[in-house]
């Protein structure tokens, strides 16, 4: 496993071995490091397949097999949520990637189905190789708290925090014995986006039911989202929706969208919401705080199917068929 310089590192299987390849400084180190490096790593190594995480990373430079991780298409299908810039640089660089491996892997069906669609003479290479979400089960749930709360996401548009805030508004505001004791916990936000989601809280008169959150290291998000009573989730395009699978995983009850992605990772045992206005949302939030025991033990047992064995086990067997 090849890392560059700056990579996060994580707890590791045994078995695994671990190298950081350093990059030159100049305008060409990224060029060299993807390129020149990983050719040489791969050889020194006797790498059975080259796994890149991103379409954007380069795969020249290596004779073993070439694999590509393909998240989503949301640049293409989505064009307004990207700058021309981002849109050009991508379409550049997936092109090429995309083009080079012997193997791509998109992170679930919805993904998978975008691919075939739009890049139909490149489908044959592609094949579904689904997240895991079994990494939440080491997540420490803290002591609970005397307001539960529920956690949501604002890093990306499509995320819809504007549309969590009304809806969170409705709720909290609304006639009933729930609304008024609950805390949202919006986690993720730029200094910008920050600043004016405090002013939509303040004009809404909801500033004692809403903490807004920057970014989190990880042990903080991983404690903030095992310790929420409540998931919301209500993206208008994901290529899996990572947070739901793991909220499925948790057992905390979580309110999605109709994205076929949410749809996939779910699999009917989430509250899905009609629309992401704030009177639907409200109506998703009750809905979902109402699920009982067995309805969560439920979709317990569905975000089983969802490991990072599989994963890695449809990715080796695509590029690596032989293999024992």
């Amino acid at each position: 496993m090849l890392f560059g310089p700056d990579s996060h590192q994580f707890e590791l299987p045994e078995g695994v071995r671990v190298e950081n390849l350093d990059r030159p400084r100049g305008p060409l180190g990224g060029l060299w490091l993807r390129s020149i490096a990983i050719r040489r790593a791969a050889a020194r190594l006797g790498a059975d397949a080259v796994v890149v995480g991103v379409p954007a990373s380069a795969l020249a430079g290596t004779r073993a097999p070439r694999g590509v991780i393909l998240y989503d298409l949301r640049f293409e299908l989505r064009p307004d949520q990207f700058s021309r810039k981002a849109r050009i640089a991508r379409t550049i660089s997936w092109a090429w990637s995309l083009r080079l491996a012997d193997g791509i892997f998109t992170i679930s069906e919805r993904t998978l189905t975008d691919f075939r669609e739009l890049h139909p003479s490149l489908a044959r290479r592609a094949v579904a190789a689904p997240l895991g979400s079994d990494h939440a089960l080491s997540w420490h749930r803290p002591e609970a708290e005397d307001r539960p709360y529920a956690i949501a996401f604002g890093h990306f548009s499509n995320k819809n925090a504007d549309a969590v805030i009304a809806g969170w508004a409705e709720f909290v505001t609304s006639a009933g014995p729930d609304g008024p004791g609950w805390l949202l916990r919006l986690v993720g936000m730029g200094r910008a986006d920050r600043a004016a989601a405090t002013e939509e809280v303040r004009r809404l008169g909801i500033e004692q039911h809403v903490e807004l959150m920057g970014w989190l290291d990880d042990d903080s998000f991983q404690s903030c989202f095992a310790g929420a009573g409540l998931v919301l989730f209500p993206s208008d395009f994901e290529g899996f929706g990572l947070p739901a699978a793991e909220a499925l995983r948790l057992g905390i009850p979580t309110v999605v969208s109709a994205d076929p992605a949410l749809a996939e990772v779910t699999g009917g045992h989430a509250v899905t919401v009609r629309s992401t206005t704030a009177a639907d949302l409200a109506d998703g939030i009750r809905d979902a705080v109402a699920l009982t025991p067995e309805q969560l033990a439920a979709g317990r047992r569905f975000a089983e199917a969802f490991t990072w064995r599989r994963t890695a086990e449809v990715i080796r067997a695509g590029l690596t068929p032989s293999a024992g």
